[in-house]
């Protein structure tokens, strides 16, 4: 005689449904993010810094936008002045520059 195994329910499967965003195409390199849409995010606004780099300063090269921007702020909440190097993107930088100094740093920018 078989045992008997007893019966644990149905199985679901979910169909993947893809998610895509606009295109994100500029003719200059690097691009201008105040004019992308939907903006990047750079900020978390859950996590917290623990003072790691309190009384330091921190040289960021591209820190107007993309990654460097959220190096930037980063860093900040971690304490540390910034000082931001950038080619161009002027608005980008001051966008950048307010974020740092919201958090009670100093941001300094270098063209």
């Amino acid at each position: 005689m078989r045992p008997i195994y007893p019966y644990f329910g149905y199985e679901i499967k979910c169909a993947p449904i893809p998610i895509t965003f606009p295109p994100q195409h500029q003719m200059q390199q690097p691009g201008i993010e105040w004019m992308m849409v939907p903006r990047p995010i750079y900020d978390n606004p859950y996590y917290h810094g623990s003072e790691k780099l309190a009384n330091k300063v921190a040289i960021i090269t591209g820190g107007n936008s993309g990654i460097g921007r959220a190096v930037a702020v980063a860093f900040a909440k971690e304490g540390a002045d910034v000082a931001i190097v950038y080619l161009y993107e002027r608005s980008d930088a001051f966008e950048t520059k307010a974020a740092v100094e919201r958090l009670g740093r100093r941001c300094l920018l270098i063209e």
